[in-house]
């Protein structure tokens, strides 16, 4: 058997069996003996003399008499020149050996720098097992139909590939029943060719590895059948009249029944090689589809009891839910147009109240008057509920929801859920149209976001004065229909809803530090990021203030330009062009877009020079009413506001970072660039952890000192069409390794160009 590029060197004679040997073979790709019941193969050294390089032709000798006796005769002429052909390069490539103390020989392989051993020796009485397993062998011959031709051999394989075809196309449509038909009919296949069969043709030189290669894919499919076979079973669960926590703990059962399964299909194709031959599809897709489905599971497992929680299942729950429309973006996704309150009890919603004039249906009702954010001066000095998402980081934003709220008359609630329109869109897709009869409307995925604002704005009954009432009314069909999800739809529904929290289209917040903290772990709760352990950071916050629903039609290019300095600190310069894609006169977009923008650098960062903003005019801003009072939780969380006399910028330190707020405004077709430069103090650029400092010198085989420059750019919640690109220079300093994809080495630097479309995060090795 030919040794294969790039893989373990570690050469053996593995011999194992019953009560006497049973087959041999060749294994170059394994370090060593994997131990297991049905293959317990003993290991022993060699002492190169006569006796044993007999045994070895013996060895030889013994294949080829198997392949004689089971196979046609024109087949063994075949293998027999095969045969002969192996063992003179066998025996060639023993002259290689150099022989060491205790009878241990090896060489070393100049290539990859590593000892290829060889370690083989026939146990005791092995000469009796080769004449017991020859006896045998004439006892257990398979039926003469397997092997009366080649032909019928080739049509078993042929069935055998094209069970996996099917199996494989059923995977890729989420069509599980069908994929665990399909490897059970393959594995059957393999199974009616017999024991004896899989055993003798181990023997053969160019059938034994591409048969343990088939029996290592017939392994991952039937594992796989097993796990597809669990998972529909707690799919079709879900159809059943129970309770939704009853269906999630059942399906946390078959998770937990399949998973291991599938760790073990993984685990076999992740040691397969795709060279060969035989196979006439590329088995890539189907190990990123078996990692991917995977780690979903163990994502779900990990996350199901949060979820209960979250559902009611021990206690009753109630959450405010709010609708953000990301058209007219605010820091957490979007103006707060319209919000529900939802009572679950054990996975079951048992109440839904949506008011029908939205967010302003408390206005008149809040007990306490505070002082909004200054730049919403432009609209409203006194802050209000719609307005309570001021701050980008959720939690904060949540909590002053919550207390507007509950200061408005509301109940207590044990947290808030945060929706943008752009994910109804995501789910309209799934579900499908939704009939609005009353309103003679049809809601699409492509029309929902412009019917909802025609019938908010301008075509609700003027006298019930009840513009978000579409909202209220539509809302129970949605979540009707999304109850009612067959297989198919919840398989797309879970891709749905892992790019809406990607995305951060979908946050959560819970007053229980339990569930808030396992919320955080899986990038639901919207809290901005730690950022202590990275060199530079960016996040760019816009807030529409007056400017209508234009954001929809904003494209937005950030490019981020860093020079590190010799003593490590950075300047970094950030330059935004905002084209406004809309038409003058449309209806909602059409208008100029008018935006409060805030950049969140690294804390202590120093502002140099900014140029490009324009604010509205000054005499359109409102003074504080009379009898209001400052907020103490904006108070607390912004700190003091600085405004810079030059460029009117305002700069403050919130979340741990340092804020540069100013205003940019567009109007339809065309565009405005703003630029600002401010430098980062050196503390950012350091050498790793000890720990992390030594795995790196050990890759990297280096010897000086070397530097880690991480850069995290986090994602607005809401933000559409944004385009990030960074191009860092560094002088004096040697560029050894990149992490992240889209990073490109230049002369002096590297350069970086991403979608933001979620958090993105790259970082350099650097030696000096």
């Amino acid at each position: 058997m030919k040794e294969k590029k790039n893989k373990p060197n570690v050469l053996e004679i593995k011999i194992d069996g019953s009560f006497y040997p049973s087959r041999h073979t060749l294994d170059l790709r394994r370090k060593r003996v994997e131990k297991s019941a049905k293959n317990n193969a003993p290991v022993f050294n060699v002492i190169k003399n006569r006796e044993n390089i007999s045994a070895i032709k013996e060895l030889l000798i013994f294949s080829l008499l198997k392949a004689i006796l089971f196979l046609p005769i024109k087949i063994a002429i075949f293998f027999k020149k095969l045969f002969l052909n192996i063992g003179k390069k066998a025996l060639i490539g023993l002259s290689y050996l150099r022989t060491k103390s205790l009878g241990k020989v090896s060489f070393k392989k100049i290539q990859q720098r590593e000892f290829v051993k060889l370690n083989f020796s026939p146990p005791q009485y092995w000469q009796k097992g080769i004449a017991a397993f020859v006896a045998l062998a004439f006892l257990f011959v398979l039926p003469i139909k397997v092997f009366s031709s080649f032909e019928e051999l080739q049509e078993d394989k042929d069935k055998v590939i094209q069970y996996g075809l099917s199996a494989y196309e059923s995977l890729k449509k989420n069509d599980f029943t069908s994929a665990s038909i399909s490897f059970s009919s393959a594995k059957k296949t393999i199974d009616d060719l017999g024991i004896a069969f899989k055993y003798l043709a181990t023997a053969i030189p160019g059938i034994g590895d591409k048969l343990v290669f088939g029996n290592a894919l017939l392994l991952v499919g039937e594992n796989f059948s097993d796990a597809a076979s669990l998972l529909q079973n707690a799919i079709e669960y879900f159809d059943n009249d129970v309770e939704m926590v009853l269906k999630i703990k059942y399906l946390q059962s078959k998770v937990a029944a399949a998973t291991p399964h599938l760790l073990v299909a993984n685990k076999i194709l992740e040691n397969l090689d795709n060279n060969y031959s035989i196979l006439p599809i590329d088995i890539n897709p189907l190990k990123k589809i078996l990692v991917g489905g995977t780690r979903a599971l163990l994502v779900f497992q990990d996350f199901s009891d949060t979820l209960l929680d979250i559902l009611g299942d021990k206690y009753f729950k109630r959450y405010l839910v709010v609708f953000q429309n990301n058209n007219e973006i605010r820091p957490t996704g979007g103006f707060i147009g319209s919000f529900a309150i939802i009572d679950i009890d054990r996975g079951e919603i048992k109440n839904i109240e949506i008011p029908g004039g939205g967010s302003y249906d408390i206005q008149g009702q809040l007990r306490e008057l505070v002082i909004s954010p200054e730049p919403f001066h432009l609209i409203n000095s006194a802050w209000q509920f719609q307005d309570s998402n001021w701050f980008p980081d959720f939690p904060a934003s949540a909590k002053k929801m919550m207390w507007f709220y509950e200061k408005s008359g509301g109940s207590s609630v044990d947290g808030v859920v945060a929706i943008n329109a752009s994910l109804m869109e995501d789910l309209l897709e799934i579900i499908g149209p939704v009939e609005m009869s009353e309103y003679g409307k049809t809601m699409t995925s492509e029309n929902f976001i412009d019917e909802t604002q025609k019938l908010v704005e301008f075509d609700y009954d003027k006298e019930e004065n009840k513009p978000k009432q579409v909202i209220a009314d539509m809302a129970p069909k949605v979540l009707e229909n999304l109850l009612d999800m067959d297989a198919g739809q919840l398989s797309l529904f879970s891709e749905v809803m892992h790019k809406a929290i990607l995305d951060k289209d979908v946050m959560v917040y819970s007053k229980n530090p339990d569930t808030e903290e396992k919320l955080e772990s899986f990038g639901l709760s919207g809290k901005l990021r730690d950022i202590s352990e990275f060199s530079d950071y960016l996040m760019v916050v816009d807030t529409n203030i007056a400017g209508q629903k234009t954001d929809g039609k904003i494209v937005k290019e950030i490019t981020h330009i860093s020079e590190i300095q010799d003593d490590g600190s950075i300047i970094n310069t950030i330059k935004i062009v905002r084209r406004h894609m809309g038409v003058k006169g449309t209806v909602f977009s059409g208008v100029r877009n008018v935006n409060y923008l805030r950049l969140y650098v690294p804390s202590g960062s120093t502002l140099l020079s900014a140029e490009g903003f324009k604010a509205p005019p000054a005499d359109l801003f409102e003074s504080p009413i009379d009898g209001y009072v400052p907020d103490k939780d904006l108070q607390e969380i912004q700190g003091v506001v600085y405004v810079d006399p030059k460029t009117g910028t305002r700069i403050n330190n919130e979340f741990g970072r340092t804020v540069f707020g100013n205003w940019i405004m567009v109007d339809p077709g065309q565009e405005v660039t703003l630029t600002i430069k401010y430098q980062v103090p050196n503390k950012r650029v350091n050498q790793p952890s000890e720990g992390y400092a030594s795995s790196i010198k050990k890759s990297l085989d280096l010897d000086n000192n070397f530097f880690g420059y991480k850069m995290l750019i986090e994602k607005q919640s809401g933000a559409k069409n944004t385009f990030f690109k960074s191009y860092v220079t560094v002088k004096n300093k040697n560029i050894l390794a990149s992490v992240g994809s889209g990073v490109a080495m230049r002369q002096d630097g590297w350069y970086y160009e991403a979608e933001l479309n979620s958090d993105k995060y790259y970082g350099v090795v650097l030696e000096e």
